[in-house]
């Protein structure tokens, strides 16, 4: 499983990487949803996989991982005892499943090294160096507040404080400025002549925003990428200080001189080209001699690690891909990929 703060997703697989089932349901973090949500959305996606796997599923699990974003919440007796129970009344039998960390899943997923770095970018952001497949140093992913620095969040809210600037100013806006109002306000324009303050308009703006959750500033991200292919300078400095971010945390964990794989991951990662593209030209030149690799399927990093646990031979490059690869459909091999639950 791979149980992130957005989505949760679950594959049931054989020790050969033949995908039986696969499911999906709502973000898994217990940090940002509360335990007893994160349960739910946990043993939600686990049902979903093993009833598409077929009967006997349940029976014939070897071993479990669940890569869990907020995996510091379980530290907390309350909040594993919860989560544990949730695992195993979907399906698993007691003591077949682990939990690790979204990022261990995540480098998996990307190499079957069992030492390196993952840089996750999505909602959030964080640099993780990997040694036997276990987190020994991280940078940032300190959360939205006070972190999370080139994530889709700050992204966003860069976004956003361009637009206000603009819209305080007054006149035409930038690509940027102008998509991001219309997904904010959409249909409201300045009115014209002299009673209008353009500075009321980028309070509306801002009070818009105030009022929802701050995480929802992670949404914006995407039209800064639509804005950079149109040109907009504003989001060519976005793009590139995002990347720059990204690059810091990646060298913050690795030691001078290392020639070890780094995977990339996470929706900034996986959907902008524009944040991939100038990441890898600054990691290129920072890390020479290591393989920049994109993540694969991040659950079938998780399958993987727990066929290894379940004896299959960690040297086996051929089998890692066959868990890791992208399914054709985006689904399992058989039957659908269950989204309603998304």
């Amino acid at each position: 499983m791979d149980a992130g703060g957005t989505a949760t997703r679950a594959l049931v697989a054989t020790l050969s990487g033949e995908r039986l089932g696969r499911a999906r349901s709502g973000g898994a973090n217990p940090n940002a949803h509360g335990a007893d949500t994160a349960a739910e959305r946990l043993a939600e996606a686990v049902a979903g996989a093993l009833d598409q796997a077929g009967r006997g599923a349940r029976d014939a699990v070897a071993a479990v991982v669940v890569g869990l974003a907020g995996v510091s919440a379980l530290r907390d007796p309350g909040v594993r005892a919860r989560m544990e129970r949730a695992l195993h009344e979907a399906g698993p039998a007691v003591g077949r499943g682990v939990f690790t960390g979204d990022d261990e899943v995540a480098f998996a997923a990307g190499t079957p090294s069992a030492h390196g770095t993952v840089l996750i970018a999505g909602t959030g952001a964080i640099a993780t160096r990997i040694d036997n497949r276990r987190r020994t140093r991280s940078a940032d992913g300190m959360g939205w507040l006070i972190g999370d620095d080139g994530s889709a969040f700050w992204i966003g809210h860069h976004a956003a404080k361009e637009t206000a600037r603009q819209l305080s100013r007054g006149g035409d806006l930038s690509p940027l400025a102008r998509a991001v109002a219309k997904r904010v306000i959409p249909g409201q324009r300045p009115v014209d002549g002299e009673s209008h303050i353009p500075q009321e308009h980028a309070r509306n703006f801002a009070r818009t925003l105030t009022a929802a959750p701050p995480i929802a500033l992670a949404a914006l991200a995407p039209l800064v990428s639509e804005a950079y292919a149109l040109g907009d300078p504003a989001a060519e400095v976005i793009v590139d200080a995002a990347a720059g971010h990204l690059a810091h945390s990646v060298h913050q964990v690795r030691n001078p001189g290392e020639c070890l794989p780094v995977v990339l991951a996470g929706g900034v990662l996986a959907h902008s080209e524009p944040v991939r593209s100038a990441l890898t030209r600054k990691l290129t030149m920072g890390t020479a001699g290591s393989e920049v690799v994109a993540a694969g399927c991040t659950e079938g990093g998780a399958a993987w690690l727990a066929a290894l646990r379940a004896g299959a031979a960690d040297g086996d490059r051929e089998l890692h891909g066959a868990f890791t690869r992208p399914a054709p459909d985006g689904g399992a091999d058989r039957g659908r990929d269950r989204t309603d639950a998304a």
